[in-house]
C-alpha cells in the first residue's frame, strides 16, 4: 500500500475513457480537462486510427476546449473495440497500458432497449470482462487507482419500493435485456477484487445548462408524441415519478468520485431525490402550458389509465399501429409495418417509477442533489423543440440525407418540373442513384478534398451530385449558369476544379470555347444539349452513372455511407457575384453547412414542420442560401418532404400553385412583381382606389388571401425576403393585407446572419440576429459578425482584410436598435462622397425608386459631384411620366438635402449578365454601368440630356429633374 501511495504521488494520471465519442463520454472528458491534470486516453470503435480521429472530432465539434486538448496532446486517440481480445488494440500498445493507466473509465455500452440479449452482452458483458481483464493487469504491474464503470439505475430490474446502492438483485426480473445485460456487467465488476466505483444513472436527459443531448430516447419518445398529436392516451398513473437526470451532473459525479479515495468500491446512484422529480401530470401539464407559449399550440389534456405492462404493451402496439397505418395508407407506395416494436412501449416501465432509489451514499460524498426538474426543463424541451427531437450525431448534411432516403416514417419524395412537366422520383430511386453517382465520380478518380465544379439548372439531378460530391469528402464548386463563359473559366482555373458537370444547354454549346483540359459531364435532361460544331467529348449522364453500376448494390441492406472528412474539413468554396471585382472563392465547412442546415429547418412554426412539408427550389443552387434551405436543411424536418426542383425561373408564377411551399424564400423582385401584379388586377385597383376607411379593412383580408392564394404561397407559414434590399414601404403594403414578409440578412461570407421571427417582424429592420451569432458595430459603423455561419475564409486569397480578430468584416454599414434588431443603411464599398465632403449611402435611395410601380431597376450617382442624380430603367414605358417624376419628387421629401435625386433619367430596361451590365445573380455592376452610360450621367450634370450616342439614345424614354440642382 506504501508503494501505490508513493506512485501516485509522483504519476500523472493516465486515463483510459471509452466511449469517448458518445454522448456522456463527452462529458465526462470535458469535465476532466476542465478540473483535473490528466492525461486522457480516448478509445473509439473505428476502421482504422485516420477514422477514429475523425469520429471524435466530429462527436466533440460543438466542445472546442476539448478539439484543443485534441491538438495540444492532452488527449490522445485509441483506435480499439471493447468487445475484442485486448481491446483489438496492437500488443504494443496494450502493453503500454498496462504499464501506465491509473484510472479506467468505462461508459461504453450498447443501450439499445430492444435488442437481443447476444447483441447488447457483446458490448455490455464481454466487454467490460475485458476492460476487467485489463484492469487486473494494471493493478498487478503497478496498482491501478480506480475502474469507474458506468451501469445503470435500471438493473434494480422489476424490484418496487426503496432501491439501495449496496443492493443488487435478480429475483424480481427485468423488464429488458438491457438491464439484465448490465446487470450481468455490474456482477462482473463487483467480484473483480479491483478498486472500483460504480455508478447507477437514473433517465439521463439533456445538459442542465442548454439541454444539449445527442439521443432523443427515453423520456423523450413520448414527449415527441404528445407534442405532435399522436398520442393522447397515457397507460400509466398520473402520480408516477418520472427520474430524470441532466448529463451534466452524471459527468461532474463521476469525475469527482473516481478521484475520490472514500468513493472507492462504493455504488452511487446518480439520481435525483423523490421530491426533486416531476410526476408524470406535473411534466405533461407543464408541457402543455410550455407548448402554448412556447409553440403556439394548444395540447389536449392527456387521458390516463393506469394498466398491468403486459395490457400496456398491448394496448400501444395496436393504437400506434393503427395510427401509422392510417397516416401511412395516405402515401402512394408506402408500406408500414407499424409500431410492431412500439418504443413508448418499452421505455413504460421507466416511467412507472413506483420505487426510491435511495441516495446515501451520493448525499454523504457529493452533498445534496443541487437541481429542481423545473429549473432545466425550459432548456430540455427548448432544445429537443429546435431539433425537432431527432437525434444530434456525427453525421454531416449529406449523410444526413442519405439516412433520411432510408426511413419509412418520414419519406421523401422528389419532383422535376421541367417546361411545365412535373417528372416524380422516389426517395430510394435518388439514394441508389447518389450510390451510383458516388461509384461513378471514384472511377473518375475523385479523392477527398478534390474539387469538382458544377454548374446547371436546378434538378433533383444537380442534387444528386451535390451529395455524391459531399460523401466523398470532396469539394463542391457551384458556379452560376448565366456566368459569362470568360468568368466561368477563370472561377475552373482559380478553384483547382478535377471536374465539370454541366446542366445547361447555352453553355454545352458553347463549352469550347472555355478550352478546358478536364472531364466534362453533362447532366442536362436534354440528350443533345451538348451537340455543338468542335465540341469536346461531353460525357453524357447515363453514361456517367452506368460507370457507378460496376460496382454491385446490395439491395438486401442499404449501403451507409460515411464521408471521410470531419466538420472542419472543406465542403464547398461558393463564388461571391463579383460587384466590386473578380469573383472570390468564399469557403464554408461542414460544420457552417450542418449548423445552417438544422436552424433553417427549425424556423417554421412547430406544426407546419412537423406535418408534410413541400418546398420548391428556384433560385440557383450556387446561391449560398438556396444551396442550404434547398439541399440540405429539409432533411433536418421531422415530417415528409416533397421536394420541387424548378428548371426554368421564369415558370415560377404557374410552379408556386402546384407545389403550396411551406417556406418561401425569394429575392425582393419577386415581391416587386407580385404587388405590380396586384395593382394591376380589377380587385387591386378597386383596393388601392378605395378611400373610404371601412370599405377598406374589409377588403384587406379578403383580398391579401386571395392574393396568396393565387399565387400559391396560401399555405405557406413564412415569406422570407434577402439577398438585396427591399422597400420598407412595399413590406408595409403587404402588411396593410395582412401579409407578413420576413426581411433576412446575409452575405456570401456569412449567408444568414439575422432574421425577423414569425409575430416580431419589424419592417425598419433585417430582424435579430441567429442563435449563437454575435452581431457588432464598428466604430466606424460597419458591421460584425462572429458565429458558425461565418466562412473560413477566402480560397487562395488572403484573409486577413475579412477579419478583425474574430470578427468577420461585412463591408455593411447599420446598427442595432434597443431591442436588438439589426438595421442595414449602406454597403461600405458603395458609399459615395460628394463634392461638398457629404457621405451618402445609394443603397437606401435605390430600394425607395425600386419600389415604384413600373420601375426595375435604379442606380444612384453621386461620387464627387454637387448632387445625386439617377438612372432609371423600366420594362415598358410608364403611361404616366409626369406621374412617375412626381413619385420621385415625393421621395425626395424623405430623403435628406445631399441624398435628393435631383435629375434622373429613365431608360428601356436592356440590362443583362451578356452586356457585363450584371453580375450572374442579377446585381448591378456599377462600374460597367457608369462606363456604358456615361454621356447619359455627364449630360445629368451638364445640361440636356445628349442624344448623340446611339445606343444610349435607343434607351433614353424621358429625363426629369426637380428644377433644384443646388446641394444646400
Amino acid at each position: 500500500m506504501r508503494e501505490k501511495s508513493m506512485n501516485k504521488n509522483i504519476r500523472k494520471p493516465v486515463v483510459l475513457l471509452t466511449g469517448a465519442n458518445g454522448f456522456i463520454g463527452a462529458y465526462i472528458a470535458l469535465q476532466l480537462i476542465r478540473e483535473k491534470k490528466v492525461q486522457i486516453l480516448a478509445m473509439v470503435r473505428s476502421r482504422d486510427d485516420s477514422d477514429a480521429k475523425i469520429r471524435l472530432q466530429r462527436a466533440w465539434w460543438e466542445y472546442p476546449e476539448l478539439i484543443n486538448a485534441l491538438d495540444e496532446g492532452k488527449i490522445k486517440i485509441l483506435k480499439g473495440d471493447v468487445s475484442a481480445n485486448n481491446l483489438g488494440l496492437e500488443e504494443k500498445t496494450y502493453i503500454n497500458l498496462v504499464h501506465n493507466l491509473t484510472h479506467i473509465i468505462h461508459t461504453a455500452a450498447d443501450l439499445r432497449l430492444n435488442a437481443s440479449l447476444e447483441e447488447l452482452r457483446n458490448t455490455n458483458l464481454n466487454g467490460t470482462k475485458n476492460l476487467l481483464y485489463l484492469a487486473q493487469r494494471v493493478h498487478g504491474d503497478h496498482g491501478l487507482e480506480r475502474f469507474s464503470f458506468l451501469s445503470t439505475a435500471y438493473v434494480a430490474g422489476k424490484r418496487k419500493g426503496d432501491i439501495l446502492e449496496s443492493n443488487l438483485s435478480s429475483k424480481d426480473g427485468f423488464s429488458s435485456n438491457y438491464e439484465r445485460s448490465k446487470f450481468e456487467a455490474e456482477t462482473e465488476v463487483r467480484k473483480s477484487k479491483i478498486p472500483f466505483s460504480i455508478f447507477r444513472p437514473g433517465m439521463v436527459v439533456g445538459s442542465s445548462e442548454n439541454g444539449a443531448i445527442k439521443t432523443f430516447n427515453t423520456i423523450y419518445v413520448p414527449l415527441r408524441l404528445y407534442l405532435t398529436g399522436k398520442i393522447r392516451l397515457l397507460p400509466i398513473s398520473p402520480s408516477n415519478k418520472i427520474n430524470l437526470v441532466p448529463v451534466d451532473y452524471i459527468a461532474q459525479s463521476v469525475v469527482d468520485l473516481t478521484f475520490n479515495l472514500q468513493a472507492q468500491n462504493l455504488t452511487f446512484h446518480l439520481t435525483a431525490p423523490h421530491e426533486s422529480l416531476p410526476t408524470v401530470k406535473e411534466l405533461i401539464e407543464y408541457t402543455q402550458s410550455w407548448a402554448k407559449d412556447e409553440l403556439g399550440i394548444n395540447l389536449p389534456k392527456p387521458l390516463f389509465l393506469p394498466l398491468p405492462h403486459s395490457w400496456t404493451q398491448k394496448i400501444l402496439k395496436t393504437t400506434f399501429k393503427e395510427k401509422e397505418n392510417n397516416a401511412k395508407n395516405k402515401r402512394k407506395g408506402s408500406e408500414s409495418k407499424g409500431f410492431s416494436k412500439s418504443v413508448m412501449g418499452i421505455i413504460a416501465p421507466y416511467i412507472q417509477e413506483n420505487r426510491t432509489f435511495v441516495r446515501e451514499n451520493t448525499d454523504h460524498l457529493l452533498g445534496n442533489y443541487p437541481h429542481h426538474w423545473k429549473s432545466f426543463i425550459d432548456h430540455i424541451l427548448n432544445y429537443a423543440a429546435y431539433m425537432g427531437f431527432f437525434h444530434r450525431s456525427e453525421r454531416t448534411v449529406h449523410e444526413q440525407i442519405m439516412h433520411r432516403l432510408q426511413s419509412k416514417n418520414f419519406p421523401v419524395e422528389y419532383f422535376d418540373i421541367i417546361n411545365g412537366e412535373i417528372i416524380q422520383q422516389s426517395g430510394p430511386e435518388i439514394r441508389k442513384k447518389i450510390i451510383m453517382a458516388v461509384n461513378s465520380l471514384k472511377k473518375l478518380g475523385v479523392k477527398p478534398q478534390d474539387h469538382v465544379a458544377i454548374l446547371g439548372h436546378n434538378s433533383t439531378r444537380y442534387f444528386i451530385l451535390d451529395v455524391a460530391i459531399g460523401l466523398l469528402g470532396a469539394v463542391i464548386v457551384p458556379l452560376y449558369y448565366t456566368s459569362p463563359l470568360n468568368e466561368i473559366k477563370d472561377i475552373l482555373e482559380d478553384s483547382f476544379s478535377k471536374l465539370l458537370f454541366i446542366g445547361t444547354e447555352n453553355v454545352s454549346k458553347h463549352v469550347n470555347q472555355l478550352d478546358l483540359s478536364i472531364p466534362i459531364i453533362s447532366f442536362s435532361p436534354n440528350p443533345k444539349s451538348h451537340e455543338c460544331e468542335q465540341t469536346p467529348e461531353i460525357m453524357l449522364w447515363a453514361d456517367f452513372l452506368k460507370k457507378g453500376l460496376e460496382k454491385p448494390l446490395n439491395r438486401n441492406k442499404p449501403e451507409n455511407l460515411r464521408a471521410p472528412v470531419d466538420f472542419k474539413s472543406l465542403a464547398t468554396i461558393r463564388y461571391t457575384s463579383g460587384t466590386t471585382g473578380k469573383p472570390r472563392g468564399v469557403m464554408f465547412n461542414h460544420g457552417n453547412l450542418r449548423w445552417m442546415a438544422e436552424f433553417i429547418a427549425s424556423m417554421p412554426p412547430w406544426k407546419d414542420r412537423t406535418s408534410n412539408v413541400s418546398y420548391l427550389s428556384f433560385l440557383p443552387l450556387n446561391h449560398v442560401v438556396e444551396g442550404i434551405l434547398g439541399t440540405y436543411s429539409p432533411y433536418y424536418a421531422p415530417a415528409p418532404l416533397k421536394l420541387y426542383f424548378l428548371e426554368n425561373f421564369q415558370e415560377l408564377p404557374s410552379a408556386l400553385p402546384m407545389v403550396k411551399p411551406k417556406v418561401f424564400f425569394s429575392v425582393p423582385r419577386f415581391y416587386e412583381k407580385l404587388w405590380d401584379s396586384f395593382q394591376e388586377n380589377t380587385w387591386g385597383k378597386i383596393y388601392m382606389q378605395t378611400k373610404n376607411s371601412f370599405l377598406k379593412s374589409i377588403l384587406k383580408k379578403f383580398l391579401g388571401n386571395l392574393l396568396l392564394k393565387k399565387a400559391g404561397l396560401d399555405q405557406c407559414s413564412q415569406l422570407i425576403v434577402g439577398s438585396a434590399p427591399i422597400s420598407e414601404s412595399l413590406i408595409k403594403e403587404f402588411q396593410n393585407l395582412r401579409i407578413e414578409i420576413h426581411n433576412a440578412y446575409g452575405l456570401t461570407e456569412a449567408p444568414l446572419v439575422s432574421i425577423n421571427r414569425l409575430g416580431e417582424n419589424k419592417s425598419n429592420t433585417v430582424g435579430n440576429p441567429l442563435p449563437e451569432t454575435g452581431v457588432k458595430i464598428a466604430p466606424d459603423g460597419e458591421i460584425m459578425v462572429k458565429g458558425p455561419q461565418v466562412t473560413m475564409g477566402y480560397f487562395k486569397k488572403d484573409s486577413s482584410s475579412l477579419f478583425s480578430g474574430k470578427w468577420l468584416l461585412t463591408g455593411d454599414y447599420g446598427h442595432l436598435t434597443p431591442d436588438g434588431s439589426l438595421v442595414i443603411t449602406g454597403r461600405k464599398k458603395e458609399v459615395m462622397i460628394n463634392s461638398y465632403g457629404k457621405t451618402i449611402s445609394p443603397l437606401k435611395i435605390e430600394v425607395l425608386l425600386k419600389s415604384i410601380s413600373g420601375v426595375s431597376e435604379a442606380m444612384v450617382i453621386g461620387e464627387q459631384h454637387p448632387y445625386c442624380v439617377a438612372l432609371i430603367w423600366v420594362d415598358a414605358t410608364p403611361k404616366s411620366l409626369s406621374k412617375l417624376d412626381n413619385t420621385i419628387m415625393a421621395i425626395n421629401t424623405s430623403l435628406s438635402r445631399p441624398e435628393e435625386i435631383k435629375r434622373w433619367a429613365v431608360l428601356k430596361n436592356d440590362l443583362s449578365i451578356d452586356n457585363g451590365d450584371l453580375t450572374a445573380n442579377l446585381k448591378l455592376k456599377r462600374k460597367s454601368i457608369v462606363k456604358r452610360y456615361e454621356k447619359t450621367i455627364d449630360s445629368l450634370y451638364e445640361g440636356p440630356v445628349s442624344n448623340s450616342d446611339t445606343n444610349e439614345r435607343d434607351n433614353l424614354i424621358h429625363s426629369g429633374s426637380t428644377g433644384d440642382n443646388n446641394e444646400h
